[in-house]
């Protein structure tokens, strides 16, 4: 190892025995350090706050300020808390040495000095203050770069819930009043209008799910979801879920049914998130499921007391290697099949997340050209008896 691995460095020498000062100055200047000189602790408290050395040896014995108090005086100071400090000292005795340690002190060396050591002692101290040095310095860039992440995930979270209510507002509006011109609520409109105004609220339906989704997620990445928990009859939230896609399964042309038996306990969590894990579950078994398929809903308690719900299908399919895109929001697995329907690639990881909230977890079996099963599991607790 040379000499020059650490480079040139100050180095503040106290003790109270100017030969001991001489030697100590010949040994560490042969490798280059510059090298300052004290008598004492109140000396060297001066010479440090007028010239900041990388390192101190420094005697546990001398007038007025002893070693002891001298290291305990420098960790006290913020600009030296972290600066290695070698005591030479006589006192083998271990008390003495937990003392120095206690203090404060990097390391120490006994006297009488071997000075081949002592130049290996310093080397290894300021390597070693070096490299914590640059630990530190990392660690502070990570807590400022983590600081300034979460201020934008908070400023974002908040632009999100502002832009979610200016645009809800009035695109309710734009679906209430085009679903009344589609329905003649207010007299007969021809074929043609009727039409342009059931494409307009199912566009507008479409954008304020797509919304609604990412404000649920945004949420979810601030920790801001909770639950409104109750007790859920089951068969009734997959009888509903059903019932939302149902329209969108006939036009597809795809058989989508349940299997729950009648024994199953009443689910206890939140019933409108429920719902949300069954509609976007399906809704994405429906989507990618070609006409003549089937989509099965299938609830059953688990092995470990607990509710697992299953929807499979028999769709196109995700290879295993895209799984972890399928459940990264706003993941879109790409394929011939897939291109025709819209999404922005948030019912898998909002249904993720919304079982996760309860305690539970998501797993998904898939094959390509056989179809998908995803099973939400949750625990015991969520099973109301």
């Amino acid at each position: 190892m040379s000499h020059s691995d650490v480079g040139e460095s100050t180095i503040l020498i106290v003790d109270d025995d100017p030969i001991i000062r001489s030697l100590m100055r010949a040994t560490l200047e042969v490798d280059g350090h510059d090298i300052l000189e004290a008598e004492d602790g109140d000396e060297a408290c001066d010479v440090v706050d007028r010239q900041r050395p990388q390192l101190l040896v420094a005697d546990v014995i001398m007038p007025r300020m002893d070693g002891f108090a001298l290291v305990r005086e420098l960790r006290s100071r913020p600009e030296t808390a972290f600066t290695p400090i070698l005591m030479a000292t006589g006192l083998d005795d271990v008390p003495s040495i937990t003392q120095a340690y206690d203090a404060g002190a990097t390391d120490f060396i006994s006297k009488p000095i071997n000075w081949i050591i002592l130049g290996h002692r310093v080397r290894y101290l300021l390597r070693a203050s070096q490299a914590f040095q640059e630990l530190r310095h990392n660690q502070d860039r990570l807590i400022s770069a983590k600081e300034e992440a979460e201020g934008a995930s908070r400023a974002k979270t908040e632009f999100l819930a502002n832009m979610g209510h200016e645009l809800r507002t009035p695109l309710s509006s734009i679906i209430g009043f085009s679903a009344i011109i589609r329905d003649g609520s207010f007299g007969p409109v021809s074929q043609r209008y009727a039409e342009y105004a059931a494409a307009i609220a199912d566009s507008g339906n479409h954008l304020l799910a797509v919304i609604n989704g990412i404000l649920d997620l945004a949420r979810s990445d601030a920790n801001r979801l909770v639950l409104a928990e109750e007790e859920v009859e089951i068969a009734r939230a997959v009888t509903f879920s059903i019932g939302t896609i149902e329209e969108m399964a006939r036009r597809g042309e795809i058989d989508c049914h349940c299997d729950i038996p009648d024994n199953l306990p009443k689910f206890f969590g939140d019933a409108a998130k429920l719902r949300q894990i069954l509609i976007n579950l399906l809704s994405n078994a429906v989507k990618f499921t070609p006409a003549g398929g089937e989509v099965r809903v299938s609830v059953e308690r688990d092995a470990n007391a607990g509710l697992a719900f299953r929807v499979a299908d028999t769709g196109i399919g995700i290879p295993a290697d895209k799984l972890p895109i399928a459940l990264a929001p706003f993941g879109q697995v790409e394929s011939d099949f897939s291109r025709g329907y819209d999404g922005v690639g948030l019912g898998l990881p909002l249904a993720k997340r919304f079982v996760e909230l309860h305690g539970g977890t998501m797993e998904i079996e898939s094959e390509p050209g056989k179809g998908t099963a995803v099973t939400a599991r949750f625990p015991k607790e969520r099973a109301a008896v």
